[in-house]
């Protein structure tokens, strides 16, 4: 018998899972999703977080460039609170540039996308970052940037108050199935090791680059390409608006400022496996040396971390490779194709595009069920329950706003000070059962984020497992060397200049003053604290292995 039941189960916790899940609980589907690791972990967390005008492929790739267009306004109706309304620039810093900029006017015409050409100088005296190599810009005003944790969360939170469930760090590892139909999973939690079985009557495979692995498991194929993305995250914006290259696209030719940081994008690699994403100094070089053509600045700011994302390209078929494959999407039924009913995969896309994928393949789950309840997720908006989704680019506002008096939390220090969380930013996630790890609060708070990498925060992190958990110091201690050796896996790249003595100052805090080497040797157990001889980072990830 089944461990428990529900109508539909998405797999996968990226933008298009949660945007699913969503739209099945607003059709009054029930439904719950799984995710193997936390939410956003995947492709969507790893993305430079451009909300496409569609500017990028209105030449190469018609359709995606409308979707876009399209998508993007309805994100700023539904999920305002996640955007940045940054405007871009497409500039041209050589003859080739030039040459490709009628192409680019006329698939902009085609697609919808208000394009303006203005002149160097007007471009400058309005973003003065721009390099003096530019020769031609043109205004796009529909670039933007969106936050891609919140907009996950936006979503599986308004799914949540309609009943959905969500386990995190669960992972599918088969099918249940009566003749040709699937009528449930089977699954293994990735932390403890505990197997269930969840009954449903229909399953939606929303891994992205992990499609085919899960399609396998019922003995039928989906063809996803991995491809690979660096992007480096520079310490501060740069410039006010989102700066593209206006030639076909290639490696380094985005600057998105997000937040309080630019992120500099990215290279198309293909790879073997999606979670094979190996970083090599030359393509974080080949990014700032990119990037600086576009703007000053970008080669002598501090280079804070080097990241890479994975993306989904669905095969085709064609004799296309990397950027020359569609971002395009495709619903698969798998009923209509393969004979195994139940089961739907989509594929493919952007995140810009995500609440359009969910749309499609929910239409399809729908029908399949008799629902013929219509999609609403493109006219209700994320926040649907009448008060300000509580977002970072409230906080400074929120942080200088007079306190009720007698109101304890307005004397309590930040949490982060870098990315300005409260506790009480924190607070709720510490009580949610999907949160398991402090990286898992990082990406709904954002702490650890900022310049110095949770240097100082991780230690308040911990401290609130103590506090808010009730685990014992050991544990805490465990977890908080966890959230270092994530942040540690992105510094690494960028070892130069002033972000290697930001790590020499890091590392000195955390061995010296916090003796963080020492407390992890006593955290571990006998037989492993024997082995982390090397320092507070290598103890860290032997204690995550454990």
């Amino acid at each position: 018998m089944p461990d428990t039941s529900t109508g539909v189960v998405v797999i996968g916790g990226g933008s298009t899972g949660a945007g699913v899940l969503r739209d099945l609980t607003m059709r009054g589907i029930d439904a719950m999703l799984l995710e193997k690791g936390d939410l956003a972990s995947g492709t969507t967390g790893r993305s430079h977080g451009l909300l496409h005008s569609g500017g990028r492929y209105c030449v190469n790739d018609l359709a995606a460039a409308i979707e876009c267009v399209e998508e993007g306004r309805i994100l700023r109706r539904i999920a305002r609170t996640t955007i940045e309304d940054t405007g871009g620039y497409f500039v041209s810093v050589s003859e080739e540039d030039e040459a490709w900029e009628p192409r680019f006017v006329e698939g902009c015409r085609k697609a919808g996308i208000a394009c303006e050409r203005i002149s160097v100088e007007e471009a400058r005296r309005r973003e003065p970052a721009l390099s003096t190599q530019v020769r031609t810009v043109f205004w796009i005003p529909e670039d933007g940037h969106l936050d891609p944790f919140y907009l996950v969360m936006g979503n599986v939170e308004s799914a949540r108050r309609r009943g959905a469930q969500v386990r995190t760090y669960t992972e599918v590892t088969g099918f249940l199935k009566e003749g040709n139909r699937v009528s449930g999973v089977r699954t293994r939690d990735a932390m403890t090791g505990e197997e269930s079985t969840i009954a449903c009557q229909a399953v939606v495979n929303a891994t992205g680059a992990w499609a085919g692995f899960v399609a396998r498991l019922l003995d039928v194929e989906v063809k996803v390409v991995p491809v690979k993305g660096v992007m480096v995250v520079l310490s501060h914006r740069v410039a006010h608006a989102t700066i593209n290259r206006c030639h076909k696209p290639g490696d380094g030719d985005i600057i998105v400022p997000a937040l309080s940081v630019a992120i500099l994008g990215t290279t198309a690699v293909k790879v073997p496996h999606p979670e094979v994403l190996p970083i090599e100094w030359d393509e974080v070089r080949h990014m700032i040396e990119e990037g600086s053509l576009m703007a000053d600045g970008v080669s002598t700011a501090r280079a804070m971390r080097a990241y890479a994302g994975v993306r989904p390209l669905y095969d085709l078929g064609a004799e296309a490779e990397g950027r020359e494959m569609s971002r395009n999407f495709a619903v698969i039924d798998h009923e209509q194709r393969d004979g195994v009913a139940g089961f739907t995969s989509i594929v493919g896309g952007k995140v810009t595009t995500y609440r359009l994928m969910a749309e499609r393949v929910t239409d399809l789950v729908a029908r399949r069920l008799g629902v013929t309840t219509s999609c609403t997720t493109a006219d209700v908006p994320l926040n649907d329950r009448g008060d300000e989704m509580d977002q970072l680019r409230h906080r400074p506002a929120k942080l200088g706003m007079p306190k009720p008096h007698g109101d304890e939390r307005a004397l309590q220090p930040l949490l982060c000070e870098c990315e300005l969380v409260r506790p009480q930013d924190a607070e709720p996630w510490f009580r949610d059962p999907a949160v398991r790890t402090l990286e898992d609060i990082r990406r709904r708070t954002r702490s650890g984020m900022g310049p110095c990498q949770a240097a100082i925060c991780a230690y308040r992190l911990a401290g609130r497992l103590v506090t808010d958990r009730h685990q014992d110091g050991p544990t805490a201690t465990r977890a908080m060397a966890d959230l270092l050796e994530t942040r540690w896996r992105g510094v690494r790249h960028v070892f130069w200049g002033s972000q290697l003595r930001q790590a020499q100052v890091t590392a000195g805090l955390h061995l010296e003053l916090f003796n963080l080497d020492r407390q992890l040797m006593q955290a571990l157990p006998p037989s492993l604290a024997g082995e982390g001889r090397g320092g507070g980072f290598e103890t860290a990830e032997v204690a995550s292995q454990r």
